[in-house]
């Protein structure tokens, strides 16, 4: 417990306002620093002054008759010293503070909250209890500030009662009563990754009188970031399906966490989200949604396109919010809904570093996408801190915010930290600390709480909060383990489709999430960087009206591509979809923009039953370019192109000899290909652009139709199965196993590595 009383809190208070000066370039007695925080004071007096709760509160006309004396101490700020500057500003200050505690909203009750340490490298590694053992960062707690803004007195809800190790992630219960955390017990000694002795965090809950202390997960595996659903149950991020990121260095076995959900005694444990990269921050939104942060790393940049995502609380429906178009923002960070406001708070940060940074607003309503390139449109968020840039997208912080709570539009609760940003690559390798902190949208920012030796974030009012509603998919039990889509009418795209190109068909791929070795590009796939491993499950038919109704598996990562007569993608996904099971899900096209409605007309596909995946031809589950691709170069290639350089023959080699990593073939044809990746070789970084996909980038599709092939007359199977190979963005394996490649090299059929 530290000091408990207004005399011990006031020099740091004012301490406080002086780095936060710091931190814009001025020192707090300064002619200017005097006139912002009078503007300041101003705004929040007008907005607290008009709350017909507190309007004629004797805490506002105090605060009314002060700013009158300051209006005319500012207006003769010239003729003072610097001793009655900074005299004048602390009066502001203080004018201003005790305005803004006199809101019940902000200290009309305790506060319960966490104090961590974190591992400094990127938010890849913070919920892993693994990598906490790499720099020793145990320490932390759980504890109620019990008079906010008045005092620093808290009460330890853990008390001793956890082994050493580390905290992360906290959530109140709708009902105000119990605390869920998660909790990594540190290992005696660090153990390997792959060891069943990993320690991992665990989801725990706790009374708010500190009484009923209890885990709630166990095992190796990491569960955290709990969040009370609607429905009683509770969800959170784990590693429980498997798989690893793609992009691990060599000492970083990062694996994938997704969004889950259990009872809340930890029982029924079940995965709802079957994305096949990193989720994050869970919060239930006003109208029942689940809200989150997905890492859309399908054929795109590692760095980027950490959107808000939405589902229902059973995991059906998964959607994007905003934020999977833009490199303008890195990532989208804890998501949290306004009371009263269907808008959503979120935090502006980075990929190569811890979780923080600038606070914004995005407003559902002003949704849209550019109708020239298609990406997201910034006009429909505000950033609350401009003077917090987007990090890494605009460069590096020297402050930052963390675990907002909105109280209202105007008004939050957050974790704030008046020095850099830690991280990977922001320069700051310490464990800078943040404390709890008032803010509201005028750019008010008092300290609540802070402790020298750790972080204090998450700050939640210990109250009953009002129950969203409770939503659930269109689930049919018949279905067993597939659902069905139904779409409208593909055609309907943000982005034209070609005129001249009417979609014929629509194929389903499936992404196969890493396996072991966890290293990025060990082994490669293909071309592309950091490649995902996939399969075609199948096509199905599109109606002449654009519509399409079709069965498909659930509990997979699905993508799909819209497909013209020539057998060549019009249109193709760089994110994924998956179905719960039994899951009847809806759209109206591919790509519409906001506010695009469907024709009334019954669509041709919903006067039948569904289609059934036709499956591709050989060596399409998984891809296998062996089987695939090089039947294709042997039948009608080989005898022009075997690498030798006789008359009549191109020094150009298609056949099947083995080299380092592929075939001759697959190394010959990469001048003649184009794809999507992590990395400046890809066709497009930001939005697909029908028209535009890997057949038509590609220059080898215009090589075959050219004078000297042409005649050749390839059939049309084979074509086919060029031009999917193409789209699918050209690998070599469908496999990550070595084993495996080493098979599909040598043409034989592998089972497909992950099939769930």
């Amino acid at each position: 417990m530290v000091g408990t009383g207004q005399g011990s809190i006031r020099a740091q208070v004012e301490a406080d306002w002086a780095l936060q000066e710091k931190r814009l370039g001025r020192a707090p007695g300064e002619p200017e620093a005097i006139r912002v925080a009078m503007k300041r004071a101003e705004q929040l007096l007008a907005d607290r002054s008009q709350d017909p709760r507190s309007g004629q509160s004797s805490a506002i006309r105090d605060a009314q008759a002060a700013v009158e004396h300051f209006r005319s101490d500012i207006a003769a700020m010239d003729a003072l010293d610097a001793d009655a500057r900074l005299a004048l500003y602390h009066r502001l200050r203080w004018t201003a503070r005790e305005l803004a505690l006199s809101n019940p909203a902000v200290t009309g009750r305790p506060l319960v909250f966490m104090k961590r340490h974190r591992f400094i490298c990127q938010m890849l590694h913070e919920y892993m209890g693994y990598f906490c053992d790499y720099g020793d960062v145990a320490g932390g707690g759980v504890f109620v500030l019990e008079e906010p803004g008045h005092s620093f007195k808290t009460r330890d809800l853990i008390a001793g009662r956890l082994p050493r190790g580390n905290y992360a992630t906290l959530a109140l219960s709708y009902d105000g009563r119990r605390v869920y955390f998660a909790f990594a017990e540190r290992a005696p000694k660090k153990p390997e990754f792959y060891s069943a002795d990993r320690r991992g965090f665990h989801l725990y809950a706790v009374n708010t009188d500190g009484s009923g202390l209890r885990q709630l997960t166990d095992g190796c595996e990491d569960d955290f970031d709990p969040c009370p659903l609607p429905d009683g149950g509770i969800a959170f991020m784990s590693t429980r399906r498997g798989g690893f990121v793609r992009c691990n260095n060599a000492w970083e076995p990062i694996a994938t966490y997704t969004l889950h959900r259990m009872n809340t005694d930890g029982s029924h444990i079940r995965t709802l989200s079957w994305h096949e990269t990193d989720e994050w921050h869970p919060w239930v939104l006003n109208d029942g949604r689940i809200a989150y942060t997905r890492w859309d790393y399908v054929d795109r940049s590692a760095a980027n396109f950490h959107g808000i995502w939405t589902s229902y609380p059973d995991g059906s429906n998964p959607a994007i919010l905003f934020g999977n178009y833009t490199m303008r923002i890195n990532a989208c960070y804890q998501p949290r809904a306004i009371p009263g406001s269907d808008r959503v708070m979120f935090v502006a940060g980075a990929h190569h570093a811890d979780v923080g940074g600038s606070l914004v607003i995005v407003d559902p309503k002003r949704l849209k996408l550019d109708s020239k390139t298609g990406e997201d449109d910034f006009g429909s968020i505000e950033t609350l801190t401009p003077e917090v840039c987007f990090a890494e997208a605009n460069g590096w912080p020297k402050s930052y915010f963390h675990s907002p709570w909105p109280l209202s539009e105007n008004y939050f609760l957050v974790a704030f930290s008046l020095d850099p940003l830690p991280g990977m690559n922001s320069g700051e390798k310490r464990d800078t600390h943040t404390g709890l902190y008032y803010f509201d949208r005028w750019g008010n920012l008092e300290l609540l709480f802070r402790d020298a030796g750790a972080s204090a974030m998450y700050p939640t009012p210990l109250a009953r909060r009002a129950r969203p509603p409770v939503l659930a998919g269109e689930i049919h039990a018949a279905l067993g383990e597939e659902g069905e889509f139904f779409i409208h009418d593909v055609r309907l795209s943000h982005l034209p489709l070609p005129a001249n190109r009417p979609v014929k068909e629509l194929r389903v791929f499936q992404i196969l999430p890493k396996t072991p070795p966890h290293t990025a590009n060990q082994p490669r796939i293909g071309y592309a960087n950091a490649e995902s491993a996939r399969m075609l499950l199948g096509t199905v038919p599109v109606e002449a009206d654009g519509s399409a109704y079709f069965r498909a598996p659930a509990r997979k990562p699905l993508y799909f591509q819209l497909v013209d007569d020539q057998g060549r993608a019009v249109q193709s996904m760089r994110s994924e979809t998956y179905l719960q099971p039994g899951e009847r899900r809806s759209c109206i096209g591919c790509h519409e923009g906001p506010g695009v409605t469907p024709s009334s007309t019954r669509p041709l596909a919903a006067r039948r039953a569904p289609s059934r995946l036709l499956a591709g031809p050989d060596g399409s589950q998984p891809l296998s370019f062996p089987r695939l691709v090089q039947p294709v170069l042997d039948r009608q290639c080989v005898s022009c192109h075997d690498g030798s350089e006789s008359a009549g023959k191109r020094r150009l080699a298609l056949t099947s000899e083995p080299t380092k990593l592929f075939t001759r073939a697959y190394d010959g044809l990469k001048d003649f290909v184009r794809w999507y990746e992590w990395g400046k070789a890809s066709i497009s970084q930001i939005a697909t652009s029908p028209g535009h996909i890997g057949a038509d980038e590609s220059p080898l599709s215009r090589i075959l139709a050219d004078a000297t092939h042409a005649p050749l007359h390839l059939p049309d199977a084979d074509l086919r199965r060029l031009y999917l190979w193409l789209d699918a963005n050209a690998p070599f394996y469908g496999a990550y196993d070595k084993d495996a490649q080493l098979a599909q090299r040598e043409g034989k059929i592998v089972p497909p590595p992950w099939v769930q």
